[in-house]
């Protein structure tokens, strides 16, 4: 019976945090397409330390193109996490969201500035 409790109250936390900060060391997002729709008109998503989640529609998509591929958007909010930290990188985007919405925030238009340089340097 001591072991069941040792097992839950103690290895079992600990593997979760080695687990944790092992994706934390191996910085460089997996990506992983999904063969069915996002909900929430969304594209693609970042769960660090998890990875980028996309759509399968995007995995023959052309990803030299920001605009027209989201994986370019997506691992800016990776550099974002990897630059801020998981709890902080969380913290920054739910009170983001939470005061400005999913778009008009200044974590999204990071993300969002390669495909707007694009199309500004089009118009020059």
């Amino acid at each position: 019976m001591r072991s069941i409790i040792f097992k839950r109250r103690v290895i079992l936390p600990l593997a979760f945090i080695s687990l944790i900060l092992a994706f934390n060391i191996f910085k460089n997002p997996a990506v992983v397409y999904l063969p069915f729709e996002i909900p929430g008109d969304q594209m693609a998503i970042t769960i660090p330390p998890f990875g980028i989640f996309m759509e399968s529609r995007f995995e023959t998509a052309d990803a030299s193109n920001p605009c027209a591929h989201p994986l370019s958007h997506e691992r800016i909010h990776w550099m974002q996490y990897e630059r801020m930290g998981l709890s902080s990188f969380y913290y920054n985007y739910l009170k983001c969201f939470l005061a400005s919405g999913r778009y008009n925030n200044w974590m999204e238009r990071e993300a969002q500035e390669p495909c707007l340089e694009r199309k500004q340097a089009r118009k020059i």
